[in-house]
C-alpha cells in the first residue's frame, strides 16, 4: 500500500504541471486539437461512406442477380478473378456466369424481391443475412459474405441452413 500512496502526490504534480502547460493563452494548442479532431471526423466520414457504398454494391448485385435474374449482374459487379469459398463453385467470373446460366434462363423461376434481413459491413467485407425461398418452395436462411475490392466483388462465402418445419424453441431464424 505504501508504494501506491507515494505515487499519488507524484500524479498530482504531473497533472498540475500538464494543466498549467495547456492553460496558456496561446491558441495554437486549441487550433492543433481542432485540426486533429476535424481530420479524424473526415476520416470517419470517408470510412462510413465506403462502408455504405460497399453495402449498396453488394445489395444491388444480390437483387440484380438472384432477384431480377439479370445475366449482366456478374459482369457489372464481380471481379474477373473472383475467389469462391463455396466448395461447389469454382473461382473466376466466367465459370460463375456459365454455372448460373440455367438458373437465369429458367422461365419457371420467377423474378422476386430478395428478402435481406440484415446487412453489416466492416472494412472491405459485407455480410448479408437473407431469407431465401428456393424454386421448390423450401425456405433457407443464408449468410453471404463478400469482400469488395476496387468497386467489385472479389471474394465470396456462402453458408445456408434450411428452415425446419418445427423448432425446438420459440425463436425464428430471422
Amino acid at each position: 500500500m505504501k508504494p501506491f500512496q507515494s505515487l499519488i502526490p507524484a500524479a498530482l504534480v504531473i497533472t498540475i504541471a500538464f494543466t498549467a502547460c495547456t492553460n496558456t493563452s496561446d491558441n495554437s494548442a486549441t487550433a492543433n486539437t481542432d485540426t486533429a479532431v476535424g481530420m479524424a471526423e473526415n476520416i470517419a466520414d470517408a470510412n462510413q461512406e465506403k462502408l455504405e457504398a460497399n453495402k449498396k454494391l453488394v445489395t444491388e448485385f444480390y437483387q440484380s442477380l438472384y432477384g431480377d435474374k439479370d445475366s449482366n449482374a456478374v459482369d457489372k459487379y464481380v471481379a474477373e478473378n473472383i475467389i469462391q469459398h463455396n466448395p461447389m463453385i469454382k473461382d473466376g467470373k466466367e465459370w460463375l456466369k456459365n454455372a448460373l446460366r440455367p438458373f437465369l434462363e429458367n422461365p419457371n423461376i420467377e423474378k422476386t424481391k430478395i428478402d435481406i434481413k440484415h446487412i453489416a459491413a466492416d472494412g472491405d467485407m459485407v455480410w448479408l443475412y437473407v431469407k431465401d425461398v428456393a424454386p421448390n418452395g423450401k425456405v433457407f436462411a443464408r449468410v453471404n459474405i463478400f469482400r469488395v475490392e476496387n468497386g467489385k466483388i472479389a471474394e465470396a462465402w456462402k453458408v445456408a441452413e434450411p428452415v425446419p418445419a418445427k423448432s425446438e424453441n420459440n425463436n425464428t431464424m430471422f
